[in-house]
Protein backbone atom coordinates (compact mmCIF):
# COMPACT_ATOMS: atom_id res chain seq x y z
CA UNK A 1 0.00 0.00 0.00
CA UNK A 2 1.21 3.20 -0.52
CA UNK A 3 1.15 6.66 1.20
CA UNK A 4 1.13 9.82 -0.66
CA UNK A 5 3.31 12.57 -0.46
CA UNK A 6 3.05 14.42 3.14
CA UNK A 7 5.10 16.67 5.26
CA UNK A 8 6.34 16.85 8.52
CA UNK A 9 7.58 19.88 10.67
CA UNK A 10 10.28 18.42 12.46
CA UNK A 11 9.81 19.22 15.93
CA UNK A 12 12.57 20.80 17.32
CA UNK A 13 14.37 22.42 14.66
CA UNK A 14 11.36 23.55 12.54
CA UNK A 15 12.71 22.10 9.60
CA UNK A 16 10.50 20.81 6.73
CA UNK A 17 10.79 17.26 5.25
CA UNK A 18 8.66 16.18 2.56
CA UNK A 19 8.38 11.76 2.26
CA UNK A 20 6.17 9.33 0.35
CA UNK A 21 6.01 5.46 1.92
CA UNK A 22 5.01 2.65 0.98
CA UNK A 23 4.31 -0.36 3.35
CA UNK A 24 3.26 -4.17 3.38
CA UNK A 25 0.89 -6.37 6.22
CA UNK A 26 2.07 -9.72 6.89
CA UNK A 27 0.50 -11.77 9.47
CA UNK A 28 2.96 -10.55 12.03
CA UNK A 29 4.51 -7.40 11.28
CA UNK A 30 3.71 -4.30 9.05
CA UNK A 31 6.96 -3.27 6.99
CA UNK A 32 7.32 0.06 5.85
CA UNK A 33 9.94 2.18 3.89
CA UNK A 34 9.54 5.93 3.07
CA UNK A 35 11.50 8.00 0.48
CA UNK A 36 12.30 11.57 3.15
CA UNK A 37 13.65 14.94 1.70
CA UNK A 38 14.66 18.34 3.57
CA UNK A 39 14.43 21.10 1.15
CA UNK A 40 16.71 20.33 -1.70
CA UNK A 41 19.04 17.99 -0.10
CA UNK A 42 19.25 14.54 -1.74
CA UNK A 43 16.70 12.10 -0.64
CA UNK A 44 17.36 9.27 1.60
CA UNK A 45 15.48 6.22 2.58
CA UNK A 46 14.15 5.35 6.24
CA UNK A 47 12.78 1.42 7.15
CA UNK A 48 10.76 0.03 9.37
CA UNK A 49 8.37 -2.44 11.41
CA UNK A 50 5.81 -2.64 13.10
CA UNK A 51 4.14 -5.49 15.22
CA UNK A 52 1.09 -6.77 14.70
CA UNK A 53 -0.90 -7.34 18.23
CA UNK A 54 -3.80 -8.16 16.60
CA UNK A 55 -5.66 -8.14 13.25
CA UNK A 56 -7.29 -5.15 14.43
CA UNK A 57 -4.42 -3.27 14.16
CA UNK A 58 -4.41 -3.45 9.95
CA UNK A 59 -7.18 -1.29 9.91
CA UNK A 60 -5.62 1.44 11.39
CA UNK A 61 -1.91 0.93 9.14
CA UNK A 62 -1.76 3.62 7.27
CA UNK A 63 -1.35 6.03 10.54
CA UNK A 64 0.35 3.53 12.15
CA UNK A 65 3.23 3.58 9.26
CA UNK A 66 3.06 7.74 9.29
CA UNK A 67 3.15 7.80 13.04
CA UNK A 68 6.26 5.78 12.91
CA UNK A 69 8.27 7.76 9.80
CA UNK A 70 7.26 11.20 11.16
CA UNK A 71 9.00 9.24 14.63
CA UNK A 72 12.14 8.61 12.82
CA UNK A 73 12.36 12.20 11.27
CA UNK A 74 11.77 13.87 14.13
CA UNK A 75 15.15 11.41 15.57
CA UNK A 76 17.06 12.57 12.84
CA UNK A 77 18.13 15.64 14.55
CA UNK A 78 18.43 14.67 18.23
CA UNK A 79 21.87 15.46 19.53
Amino acid sequence: MQLGERSHEHAASARVYTYRGEYEIGAREITWKARVKRGAEAEFELTGTLPMSSAGVASVAEQAVNDAIVKRIDALEVA
